[in-house]
């Protein structure tokens, strides 16, 4: 059995490489699953259990596994037997992960956008798989509590520290979306995609408040 060291919080991509293995949406959604649930204790599973999860042919998952491996971004926890087989089990090396600002403004700006295509490609998939099987309430908030929301705010002018306000509240919300467990027996699975940014004037001072 292997034990490598815990995940890391929060893991910087500071290389076009690492970023290339985040541009497939089948990628991002295996490094999704091994990032939810309990941040103390993130899932081990094994490739079976991820297809299973994922609703994906096992044989599919294994080059990707592999890329996440080499990339560094998930590791092999434990190695075990299984019927005559050796099966690897895999988690995740971060509990979170941000990109470095040269990497998007230099030259991984092509691997960001492909990052980026593939960040709302895996989110669009699940979505439409969880419609289609009747799983989402769709409808007014006073008709579904619960409903989905999809909204796309239209060009905001406001002062840059409000716009640096608005930000600090965005990601304390997310933070504690992403705190959220609850272990009650029926408790149900959310999903949360968030997407925001300023257009700012480099030498205004002021892009620093929203980097």
């Amino acid at each position: 059995m292997q034990s490598p060291d815990e995940p890391r919080s929060v893991r910087v991509i500071t290389d076009v490489e690492t970023m290339r293995a985040l541009s497939d949406p089948t990628r991002v959604a295996i490094l999704r699953l091994l990032m939810t649930g309990d941040r103390s204790a993130p899932p081990v599973l094994s490739a079976k259990e991820i297809a299973a999860a994922l609703r994906e042919p096992q044989t599919k998952l294994y080059r990707h596994l592999k890329q996440l491996e080499s990339a560094g971004l998930i590791d092999v926890a434990e190695t075990r037997l299984v019927s005559g087989i050796q099966e690897q089990r895999y988690r995740t090396a971060q509990l979170d992960f941000t990109i470095s600002r040269d990497l998007v403004t230099n030259d991984g700006s092509t691997e960001f956008a492909d990052t980026l295509t593939a960040l709302f490609s895996e989110f669009r998939t699940e979505l439409l798989s969880n419609l289609t099987a009747g799983r989402v309430p769709v409808g007014s908030a006073a008709e579904t509590p619960l409903g989905l929301v999809v909204s796309r705010g239209m060009v905001t002018r406001v002062s840059p520290a409000r716009a640096a306000e608005f930000r600090r509240r965005l990601v304390d919300l997310h933070a504690e979306f992403d705190a959220l467990q609850d272990d009650s027996p029926d408790g149900i699975p959310v999903h949360l995609l968030l997407g925001w940014y300023a257009v700012t004037d480099p030498g205004n001072g002021w892009s620093a408040a929203g980097s």
